[in-house]
Parts: structure tokens; C-alpha cells; sequence
């Protein structure tokens, strides 16, 4: 083995960029960036490093989502009381 010379396996560097960054509404599936210029005060706009720290949602929110699937299929009944009123207000109005 004299003579031989062993290649030490070349130390990883840690780059900061290109680096991937989340917005919970512009790029939740992820966007990456180039350059530190890039990124300039886009924390302040909501985007994150990981999509674990975007905001969670509010009560209202949660509330909301499971009124939805019932709040789809009766619908058409809200709209259509909307109407009846609606022309009851308009009758009422002209008598």
C-alpha cells in the first residue's frame, strides 16, 4: 500500500440556497428560491421553512369546514326561502 494514496470522501457544505420555502396559500406544495434577495421579507408575508409552522386554522374556520357538507346539500332551500322573502319584502312594499 505504499505509494497509494486514499481519496478522504469530500466534506458536505451546508448552502443556503437554492432553498424551499411554503406560503399556506400562494405555494403550499412549495416554492424554491435562488438567492437571499429573493427571499428578502417574504417571513413577514407568511412563508415559512417547513409547512408544520403555517398558522392553524381558528375556531370559526374549523366550524365553517364541517358545516360545509351539510351547507351543500340544503343549499338550494336557502336559496330559495331567499326568494320567497325576498318577494314578500318587495309585495309588502308596493301595497
Amino acid at each position: 500500500m505504499h505509494g497509494m494514496q486514499v481519496n478522504e470522501p469530500a466534506r458536505k457544505e451546508f448552502q443556503e440556497y437554492p432553498k424551499w420555502l411554503y406560503h399556506p396559500k400562494l405555494a403550499p406544495e412549495g416554492k424554491i428560491f435562488k438567492s437571499a434577495d429573493a427571499t428578502k421579507g417574504l417571513e413577514r408575508k407568511g412563508w415559512v421553512d417547513t409547512p408544520n409552522k403555517f398558522p392553524k386554522p381558528g375556531r370559526i374556520r374549523i366550524a365553517l369546514t364541517a358545516i360545509k357538507p351539510w351547507w351543500s346539500d340544503w343549499k338550494w332551500l336557502f336559496e330559495a326561502v331567499a326568494v320567497i322573502l325576498g318577494l314578500l319584502t318587495l309585495i309588502l312594499a308596493l301595497f
